[in-house]
């Protein structure tokens, strides 16, 4: 007689459950992370890019005593979870600045920057934990310094692509003999054309890549192939390439999110030991008995156990099709089919709430915007399916970092769910708000535009699917709020999935670590 249920292992919010799906339901799992080089092994690698980087000449044939040398990194979005120290960063730039100096660059001419966009700036622990204590007392604050996308005296206007896109970057971009960009790449999203035209951009050119108009009817934001989004982006590249020699260092980074003694987490029971079953069967029940605070500090002590599976630095059309290549390699499921209802397990962890909780519209961002979209082909669900979501959904925003998303959840979202309306008849008013302005550039907020962009990218979905079902908070509070459906628990909320398709045809996700789906029909 067969199980009349599938056991599912997944997180919500601060919590990791034991949940039962329909029997026929399927379970995805990532790949095995491929090996990936060692931090040891950092150095050797960075300095062999640098010294043999691919479609531009060596570094050392590109500067000089007199080159001004901009050097622009990712926030700490990327890698997520964080790794331990020594941070990537780190040892990128304990390698690559004695090799500067060695070519003849004085260290006057070098700017550090933290390419954060319209994320929120940097805190001086958080740099220094990327950076190290040795660069931070070289170089920081006046040559170490966060990007200030509403500092009009750092602004330069570049012209516009030939799609009317005004180019509005960095002015040390221009004006500096080299951009050299560290990047350490998790999924296809980012780096490539996405590092400098994005990281280092204002609101004006972000505005034309992230709006619905880019995902209503192609969702592609997860990755660049057939993607409007990818394509805007591009375009604004190129127009900076003209006034800027770029050379970025792309890690292309493996699928080890968890340490080995927690990687049962994201296997399959086939794959795990007696023990690894054993602790699959406990944590549910060990976590259940601990309270919240303790559950959250279990979660976020885990430090993310990422390796490069390729360091290579050069051109961004040289070097990252090579990136892509990689990640595919690692992070490609191949599904026979589509499904009707989705199933995920959302934690209280996002790159855009390190070191807070994650906010209710983050919860749609994450699941609809990121996850969703995590796709090769086409989407794992069907056209017209279902989506249920598990997470408490707290109200709760980082007093600090969150102060754009506050007002957006109080004043935005009873207005209007519908991407369009609220960027037509909000979208400016936050973006220029001299209050939203102000925290974003001195009281590490997010810019008052960000909630925005992580809404947008959740269009397609919203439109896509019939329902989105929460499950976890007490009551539906929040989703009405957030204009999705709510179900008291995990089986009225796949009964009524049920209704909606006519029978059980359920899908769900182990993540992390990362993976994207290749439907094959």
């Amino acid at each position: 007689m067969g199980r009349s249920v599938v056991k599912y292992l997944t997180y919500s919010g601060n919590n990791i459950l034991s949940v039962d799906l329909p029997a026929n339901s399927q379970i995805l799992y990532t790949p095995p992370p491929i090996p990936g080089y060692k931090k040891e092994q950092y150095p050797d690698l960075v300095r062999q890019a640098f010294e043999n980087p691919k479609g531009m000449e060596p570094l050392r044939a590109l500067v000089n005593g007199n080159s001004k040398i901009l050097i622009a990194f990712d926030d700490n979005c990327q890698p997520f979870p964080p790794t331990a120290q020594p941070d990537f960063r780190q040892i990128v730039l304990e390698t690559l600045l004695p090799l500067l100096y060695s070519y003849g660059v004085e260290k006057k001419n070098i700017h550090l920057m933290c390419a954060v966009a319209l994320h929120r700036k940097m805190k001086e622990h958080e740099l220094r934990y990327m950076v190290g204590d040795q660069v931070m007392s070289e170089f920081y604050p006046t040559q170490l310094t966060n990007f200030d996308a509403e500092a009009p005296e750092e602004m330069a206007n570049l012209g516009e692509t030939d799609h009317g896109e005004v180019v509005e970057i960095s002015r040390k971009v221009p004006e500096s003999d080299l951009v050299i960009y560290v990047d350490s790449i998790q999924i296809p999203l980012n780096g490539g054309h996405k590092s400098v035209a994005v990281g280092l951009a204002g609101y004006k050119t972000i505005a034309y890549h992230h709006n619905p108009h880019c995902t209503e009817h192609t969702p592609h934001v997860m990755q660049p192939d057939g993607s409007k989004m990818h394509d805007s982006v591009e375009r604004i590249s190129r127009v900076v390439m003209k006034h800027a020699k770029i050379m970025v260092l792309e890690f292309a980074m493996n699928g080890a999110t968890y340490p080995s003694h927690s990687a049962y987490l994201g296997k399959p029971d086939a794959q795990c030991n007696f023990a690894e079953k054993g602790l699959k069967a406990l944590t549910p029940l060990s976590m259940k008995l601990l309270p919240e605070v303790a559950r959250k500090g279990i979660l976020r002590s885990v430090p993310g156990a990422y390796e490069p599976m390729s360091i290579a630095a050069g051109s961004i059309d040289a070097v990252h099709p090579i990136t892509l290549a990689k990640l595919r390699e690692q992070q490609v499921v191949d599904v026979p089919r589509q499904y009707d209802t989705l199933v995920f397990g959302l934690p209280d962890l996002s790159p855009y709430a390190i070191d807070a909780r994650v906010n209710p519209v983050l919860v749609v961002s994450d699941v609809l915007g990121y996850v969703f979209n995590w796709f090769y082909s086409k989407p794992l669900v069907k056209q017209g399916g279902s989506v249920i979501i598990l997470n408490p959904v707290d109200e709760v925003f980082h007093p600090e970092y969150h102060v754009a998303y506050r007002l957006f959840y109080d004043e935005v979202l009873p207005a209007t769910t519908d991407p369009f309306e609220m960027r037509k008849r909000f979208q400016d008013k936050y973006a220029y708000d001299p209050h939203l302005r102000d925290c974003y550039r001195n009281r590490y907020a997010h810019h008052g535009f960000h909630p925005f962009t992580v809404w947008y990218w959740a269009t397609y979905p919203l439109r896509y699917l019939s329902q989105v079902i929460m499950v976890g908070p007490k009551d539906d509070r929040s989703a009405r709020r957030l204009g999705v459906s709510w179900a008291a628990s995990l089986s009225d909320a796949l009964a009524t999935a049920r209704k909606n398709s006519g029978h059980d045809d359920v899908v769900a996700l182990t993540i992390p670590p990362f993976f994207y789906v290749n439907v094959k029909s």
